[in-house]
């Protein structure tokens, strides 16, 4: 093990509906089912391939927002950047499941990368992106 060594990063989401918002992650967009902490369930961590997002339940006042709410093409402002090996066959993957496909995959040229996001239930953009040139 490197000393310093960045392994993982978790966004954290605040929802409306812990169980709601995980089954979305689990259906539409491939993630694991999770165990749910609390009654009513306030947290759950699914998680795809090592990726895992946070969601929490909303509580007095916590923020439920997007970074971009009116995001409808690959001009970033993203609540999360998912790197994956092959864009265009992740999103025809999500896409029939029900994924709610805010872009579809467009070439990136300004970085070089295929690119498309989903938005979850609570309205959070998430993009995922592969190198154009291992593709």
């Amino acid at each position: 093990m490197q000393p310093g060594r960045l392994r993982h990063v978790a966004p954290l989401f605040f929802v409306r509906d812990v169980v709601a918002a995980t089954e979305y992650y689990v259906r539409a967009l491939g993630f694991t089912q999770p165990p749910y902490w609390g009654d009513p369930p306030a947290f759950a961590m699914p998680s795809r391939d090592g990726v895992v997002f946070m969601l929490k339940r909303a509580d007095r006042g916590d923020p439920i927002r997007s970074n971009n709410p009116g995001a409808q093409s690959g001009d970033g402002g993203w609540d999360a950047y998912v790197w994956v090996d092959d864009a265009r066959a992740l999103h025809a993957e999500m896409a029939a499941a029900g994924a709610e496909v805010a872009y579809g995959p467009r070439l990136q040229d300004s970085y070089g990368n295929w690119e498309f996001a989903v938005r979850d239930r609570d309205g959070y953009l998430i993009a995922f992106g592969s190198d154009a040139g291992t593709e």
